[in-house]
């Protein structure tokens, strides 16, 4: 090989950035992830506790901040699990998005009966 085609291969290897940059970038995508899965998570906690309360409206019907949170957990789980699921074909993230999806579809159908108050 010469210089050129060292050149060349080097900058096509770059094109796509520096790994250390892509590495850092994905640290910090996933720690706001769990910083913002762990907010949602006290939040939620404490509307189930009855600490805080609240509704939310949407097109004119009235929703539990609890149920709207938990609805908000339940899909960012399930899509996580999915997701890894595909890339990794491991059967335990196939059960756990699996379980995710049944509470996100029992928590939709508890908000619009109203919900277990």
């Amino acid at each position: 090989m010469n210089k050129e085609d060292i050149l060349k291969r080097s900058r096509e290897e770059n094109s796509k950035g520096d790994e250390l940059v892509i590495q850092q970038k994905e640290n910090s995508m996933n720690n706001s992830y769990l910083v913002t899965n762990a907010c949602i998570s006290i939040l939620a906690l404490s509307c189930y506790m009855g600490i805080t309360t609240g509704n939310i409206a949407i097109f004119n019907m009235q929703f539990r901040l609890v149920d709207i949170l938990f609805a908000i957990l339940f899909l960012s789980f399930l899509t996580e699990n999915g997701t890894k699921y595909a890339y990794f074909k491991h059967k335990r993230h196939l059960f756990l998005a699996i379980f995710w999806l049944c509470l996100l579809i029992t928590d939709i159908v508890l908000m619009l009966k109203g919900g277990l108050s």
